[in-house]
């Protein structure tokens, strides 16, 4: 990573299976030289103005809430014009162009010029069209609180601030349904990757101990069981079974479901037996 979000001192990632089966990585990255939460509170709280313009700086360049394009209606339209051209292959099924070469002297004039500045309107229109197609968030509200697990819709902001009461710093963000995430990472991985920086001793530990709990990670917890279970009850209420059938066939019926929804919460989908098999770690780190 070094070069991207500057100098890397050490990285800590692990391997999660999602619902769907597919493998996707939880990374960690500390930052050479860089400073604790606490003393960037510290300094902001100060008034240092230079020290505030350079940070907002760069923490608005490692990441984005927000299209290079518009808003996301606009995406919306373009990416529905690019998928209905003759000849169009999905975004996600072909690797990356590479950057046309930089024109050496920086007049911007010869062709070197003109093409670098072409395939950075191609860059920005694939990454509007993968943070689209990938990155958007699909409401969960099928809870009894009807509130998203995921705390979407989420704030924005039109303009990176400091709350000069407490530090925090309130990021630059114009889009509710959208994570923040790194222009560079999606135009390369073409998935959905989310990026953010831990700017509190709070996230720090929060995020540290949802990546390193996969690591150690036991069976399902009895909440987790008892949760499961009343989603297979709740899901009966909610559509009756044949009345016709007698008591014992429908408790049967139940109880089947029951070690179905189970199972699939303990069971290793093929993805990641098929990793342990080629060797692959679950976790890697320097």
């Amino acid at each position: 990573m070094n070069g991207l979000f500057s100098e890397t001192l050490a990285y800590y990632d692990t391997v999660e299976q999602q619902g769907h089966l597919t493998l996707h990585l939880h990374i960690i990255i500390w930052i050479k030289y860089s400073l604790s939460p606490q003393q960037i509170r510290d300094r902001l709280l100060a008034g240092d103005s230079e020290f505030q313009k350079q940070l907002i700086q760069y923490l608005e360049s490692a990441h984005k809430g927000e299209y290079f394009t518009g808003s996301q209606a606009d995406v919306f339209n373009m990416r529905h014009e690019t998928e209905m051209m003759s000849g169009f292959i999905d975004y996600t099924k072909v690797l990356p162009e590479v950057p046309a070469p930089h024109c050496k002297h920086g007049c911007g004039d010869c062709l070197s010029g003109e093409t670098s500045e072409g395939w950075w309107a191609y860059f920005r229109k694939v990454v509007g069209i993968l943070i689209c197609k990938c990155n958007i968030h699909m409401c969960c509200m099928d809870n009894k609180w009807k509130q998203c697990k995921a705390r979407f819709p989420c704030q924005i902001f039109n303009e990176t601030s400091v709350d000069t009461t407490t530090g925090h710093l309130n990021m630059l963000k114009r889009e509710r349904w959208l994570n923040t995430f790194t222009p560079i990472l999606t135009y390369l991985f073409r998935c959905n990757t989310d990026v953010t920086s831990l700017r509190s001793g709070m996230a720090i530990k929060a995020v540290l101990i949802y990546v390193t709990d996969y690591i150690t990670k036991p069976g399902l917890k009895t909440h987790a069981i008892f949760d499961c279970i009343q989603s297979v009850f709740q899901r009966s209420k909610d559509q009756p079974d044949n009345p016709a059938k007698t008591r014992k066939e429908r408790a049967r019926k139940t109880m089947a479901q029951m070690v179905n929804v189970l199972g699939a919460k303990t069971e290793l989908g093929s993805p990641m037996v098929c990793s342990y098999l080629l060797g692959l770690p679950d976790h890697y780190m320097n």
